[in-house]
């Protein structure tokens, strides 16, 4: 080769191909120097040019305006600026006009941390984060995304590289060879039937290597030990390896698949990475593993209990991926297999009922039907049985309540309610001389008794199927009822006139109508007759009902919107998880919008002073008597519903509630009715405390109730003396007696008066004691050392017994008197607090215990956490308290329940607008909104937080995560209450209707959503489209009260005459 100037180039001669002589200390540090040598000059020289490059980018420019010139020294390399920049708090960050030019070197890793701290930039923000496992390594390494660190990621396999002789240089080769020779890939192909005889190496001591080594067999092993690799102390891989190697090795073991399955959730969370919610796509993927392995395990079941169970899981799983038609089929293979599986059953009802282009309303109605009998014609063979009579009647009363909430929420609201009432006659106005049934038809005499159209139960005068048996001729029918004229729409649009009309016409048939009711001979399903509810009414026998009356209350109290009373089965715990019954008597979701104009620090200090949310549309919660007659400084768990729903079906709920308390002997629900008469009729609690306690004598909890009432109302003293007046009753117990006790001493600690409330605590623990009226005496220590080892001993003892009932109230006892009386001073505290973290320890020691006993989510165990919680609010809100040690009990309480609200509410309570860790949206996405504890009531918290803590998108994200889930998907409230919030905000209001054609997806069989259309989106729809919607809703045989098109034509043209008279 020559040059231009003739010269010839010789080729360069690489001394690094040639053989390696052997090399002495001194060299080795000579050459390591040049080589350090020759790594500075390149660093500096790539230094120099980006720094070149970023005098030309704009946003690069050093501008430095101050402190002022005069006060820099150019011989300094830093400023003290002490005025700093006070916009930086308006606008969340620093100007990037004023920000000198830089290099970071660690790839925004936090220099002198562990690496698990990293400040990146996210669009013209630096933003602080925490990494996870993997995601970090030395604080000067390269970005965690490079290729040499995803060396050992997600089942990689070590590989030996062995170095083939023909691809080593020669060190006389004059020359390095970019390909390789014909003769070269020869001798490979050679090499490779002779790679397992590789001579020893000469470091080696084991000699020759054997063949097995290198065998394929070992590669399966080694994805079992990828620890060894870059999954080294993952715990989240070896879980999923060590479940993997469990249903390798046994197939049968069907709760190890189960197992591996849902822990397909937690991988899926930890794949969507910068706290992003996983995609669409991601959930789709998941979903298609989970059913690949479901359907592996189904093929080694047993019993038919497993397959049942998988074939659910199956179907589940599959509704994700599978195409509609695919989905029927195996619907129908599904339940051909298993015929009498009730949840198989369950679930293919909710597909059925959710599906918009199948739906129908006489079929899904008659799909409940079916399975009644079906159930009633069982619980008929099972009788001597008495645990699977009881099952099946649980049951009945599920399919029952889903019944009628679909028939209400179609609109056929009186059908609905005279379902109710009869069910009710049945179960607890049954007259003694109606024997056991030998069938399932409905005995002749309640046949009479609603014909006749006597007044029956939740209706003025009412006396029952009992009494109307004994004596016909008594009963007389009610008098007919005029209905009232509504007023005509102010509106010139025909569909929103229309709609009005319609709602108003709705409202106004919520009961059933007698025959000589006022309209009742223009609609025909005004008056319900016994042929249209026979089929769907609950009739069981008669030694089941004493075991199942509560839960039938309880369902009934859901149907009205209202809080169980009971809560006595698990069947209440999966209904208040169910969105297809769950409901409240706030139609939508309140949301609370920060003030735009002011600032966050502004914010943050505005929401310190403010009191939690204590009363919640929807929640979950323990019911106690603290939170259902709640001091004006608690949550409450009975909500006002007077003005919420229709005055008819107000007066409907409060006197079947007073009926079935005061006729029909159902003496445990006086405390919930007196609540309930309190919130809603405020005025005449004295009056009704004194007729339940004339029936019932010896109910602690009315006792209890009345005192609450008058002490919320300011009334000490009549509060005091009921307390004093219950614990004077004979037939009371000591346990009873200390409750009676804390509830005292509650009242005088709120008046901040300590020294009463050791002595309420002291009093049972020594007879001879003061009592707690006399004013200038105090508990002696003697006396607080006896009650202490009084209550800690009485605590144990029922604990190791097995009353843990009677257990946790001399726990809350005993926490109450350690923070009254101890002085521990490892919490900040004044004068009129106590020592919360001694009591803390108490409460935690009773934890641990209930715990290691099996009770750990037991309802005990959550009563007493809601105590804690009640202490720990009232400690925060007298004086000093160090918020890390109230958001770390509530940390550990809502891992133990992470759908209680309270627990919920109160860890959101006093945390920072907009933190660095954003502990609530972490809690809420690690522990409480995951599948297995996700519920309506949490989506709604979070949905909540997001409308005072974030901002318009942060609430739609929200919105958009709670019905895209499992959980709430098929909630009409929510769809409802997300229009709404579409349509109210500018920026979202073109989404609003596209979310409305969602809801009718998800939701086909609520009128409520359909007729959002002509109320929220009336002026966003043409004509059109609201013709569409109302032909939809009259296709799938939901109530329609006045037809539409008839209505709008006949407005039009009374419009029309009106402006022609105007003129």
């Amino acid at each position: 080769m020559s040059s231009k100037k003739g010269k010839t180039s010789t080729v360069p001669k690489f001394s690094s191909f040639k053989s390696k002589p052997e090399i002495t200390q001194p060299q080795i540090e000579n050459k390591s120097n040049e080589s350090r040598q020759h790594s500075e000059k390149r660093d500096r020289h790539d230094s120099v040019r980006d720094a070149s490059h970023h005098t030309h980018d704009p946003r690069h420019v050093k501008v430095s305006e101050r402190p002022p010139a005069q006060e820099q020294d150019s011989n300094v390399l830093f400023v003290h600026d002490k005025r700093g920049d006070p916009l930086i708090r308006r606008y969340g960050g620093l100007n990037r006009r004023e920000i000198p030019a830089y290099r970071r070197f660690g790839q925004g890793r936090v220099l002198g941390a562990d690496g698990y701290m990293r400040i990146d930039q996210v669009g013209s923000r630096d933003e602080f984060s925490l990494l996870g496992y993997r995601q970090t390594g030395s604080l000067l390494g390269s970005h965690r995304k490079n290729i040499s660190s995803k060396g050992g990621y997600y089942g990689s396999q070590p590989i030996r590289v062995r170095q083939e002789k023909s691809q080593t240089a020669e060190g006389t080769e004059e020359y390095v060879s970019l390909r390789s020779s014909r003769k070269r890939k020869r001798h490979d192909a050679e090499s490779e039937h002779s790679s397992g005889d590789e001579e020893p190496s000469y470091r080696s001591i084991y000699g020759k290597s054997k063949n097995h080594e290198h065998s394929d067999s070992d590669l399966d092993y080694a994805s079992d030990a990828s620890a060894d690799t870059g999954d080294r102390g993952d715990p989240v891989k070896l879980k999923s390896i060590d479940l993997s190697r469990r249903v390798r090795d046994h197939p049968e073991d069907i709760d190890a698949w189960l197992e591996l399955v849902n822990y397909q959730d937690t991988l899926l969370r930890l794949n969507a990475q910068d706290g992003r919610h996983p995609t669409a796509a991601e959930v789709k993927s998941f979903a298609d593993i989970k059913l690949s392995m479901l359907e592996k395990a189904y093929s080694h079941t047993s019993t038919d209990t497993q397959r049942e169970k998988l074939q659910l899981r199956i179907m589940r799983e599959g509704s994700k991926i599978w195409d509609p038609e695919t989905l029927s089929k195996r619907w129908t293979g599904a339940l051909g297999k298993h015929e009498t599986s009730f949840e198989l059953w369950n679930e293919y009802t909710n597909f059925q009922q959710s599906k918009l282009s199948a739906f129908q309303y006489d079929r899904i109605k008659q799909l409940y039907v079916d399975r009644l009998r079906s159930l009633e014609k069982e619980v008929l063979t099972k009788q001597g049985h008495p645990s699977d009579c009881l099952r099946i009647c649980e049951q009945m009363i599920y399919v029952f309540s889903r019944a009628t909430r679909f028939i209400s929420d179609a609109g056929y609201r009186e059908l609905a309610t005279a379902a109710w009432q009869a069910s009710l006659e049945l179960t607890f106005a049954r007259p003694l001389t109606i024997s056991n049934q030998s069938d399932s038809r409905l005995p002749s005499s309640f046949q009479q008794f609603w014909e006749d159209e006597v007044p029956r139960m939740g209706e003025e005068a009412a006396q029952g199927w009992a009494a109307f048996d004994l004596n016909r001729d008594t009963q007389e029918p009610p008098e007919p009822k005029n209905s009232d004229v509504p007023m005509p729409p102010s509106t010139r649009d025909g569909y929103k006139a229309w709609a009005i009309i319609e709602q108003q016409r709705a409202l106004a048939a919520t009961n059933p109508a007698r025959t000589l009711d006022d309209g009742a001979e223009d609609d025909p399903f005004r008056v319900i007759m016994i042929a249209d509810i026979q089929d769907i009414l609950l009739y069981f026998p008669l030694e089941t009902i004493s075991s199942i009356r509560r839960q039938l209350i309880d369902v009934f109290l859901i149907f009205c919107r209202l809080p169980p009373a009971f809560c006595s089965s698990d069947l209440i715990q999966d209904i208040l998880q169910d969105d297809f019954l769950i409901r409240s008597s706030a139609q939508t979701v309140t949301l609370e919008a920060s003030p735009a104009s002011s600032t966050t620090s502004e914010i943050d200090e505005e929401q310190s002073k403010k009191p939690p949310e204590f009363t919640h549309s929807y929640y979950r919660m323990t019911v106690t008597p603290e939170v259902l007659f709640p001091s004006p400084h608690w949550f409450k768990s009975m909500r006002k519903i007077r003005d919420d729903i229709p005055l008819d079906q107000y007066r409907w709920i409060s006197t079947t509630l007073k009926q079935l308390t005061r006729t029909f002997g159902v003496h445990e629900l006086g405390p919930y009715y007196l609540a309930f008469e309190s919130v809603n009729e405020p005025g005449n609690e004295k009056k009704i405390a004194k007729a339940l306690l004339k029936q019932d004598s010896t109910n602690l909890d009315l006792y209890l109730g009345y005192s609450m009432i008058e002490w919320a109302k300011g009334n000490k003293d009549v509060a005091v003396n009921t307390i004093a007046a219950a614990k004077g009753l004979t037939t009371i117990s000591i346990h009873d007696k200390l409750t009676l006790g804390i509830a005292a001493a509650w009242i005088e600690l709120e008046d901040s008066n300590m020294t009463k409330s050791i002595l309420h605590l002291c009093a049972l623990s020594d007879d001879s004691s003061v009592t707690p009226t006399q004013e200038s005496i105090s508990a002696s220590t003697t006396q607080i050392l006896k009650s202490r080892q009084f209550l800690s001993s009485n605590r144990d003892y029922l604990l190791s017994s097995g009353d843990a009932k009677n257990a946790i109230t001399y726990a809350e006892g005993l926490a109450l008197l350690e923070y009254l009386t101890q002085s521990s001073n490892k919490e900040p505290s004044s004068e009129s607090q106590g020592d919360i973290w001694s009591a803390m320890a108490s409460i935690s020691t009773c934890s641990e215990e209930m715990v290691s006993r099996g009770l750990g989510s037991s309802s005990y165990h959550e009563r007493l956490l809601q105590s804690a919680a009640r202490l720990l609010y009232y400690h925060a809100r007298q004086g000093p308290f160090r918020p890390g040690f109230l958001r770390e009990q509530l940390a550990k309480y809502i891992n133990f329940f992470p759908r209680n609200t309270i627990f919920l509410e109160l860890f959101a309570w006093r945390e920072a607008r907009l933190s660095i860790d954003d502990r609530v949206r972490s809690i809420l996405d690690k522990a409480v909104l995951v599948e297995s504890h996700d519920c309506v009531s949490s989506r709604v918290f979070a949905i909540q937080y997001e409308s005072h803590a974030g901002n318009v998108h942060s609430t739609q994200a929200a919105f958009e995560h709670a019905l895209e889930s499992e959980a709430c998907k098929h909630h009409p409230g929510l769809w409802i209450s997300y229009i709404r919030f579409c349509h109210e905000r500018k920026e979202l209001r073109p989404k609003a209707k596209s979310v409305f054609y969602r809801a009718l997806q998800y939701c086909p069989w609520s009128k409520e959503v359909f007729m959002e259309a002509f109320a929220t989106l009336v002026r966003d729809m043409d004509s059109s489209e609201l013709k569409s919607v109302y032909n939809t809703l009259n296709e799938k045989g939901l109530r329609v009260h006045v037809e539409m098109e008839e209505f709008v034509e006949k407005w039009r043209r009374e419009q029309k005459e009106r402006d022609r008279l105007k003129r």
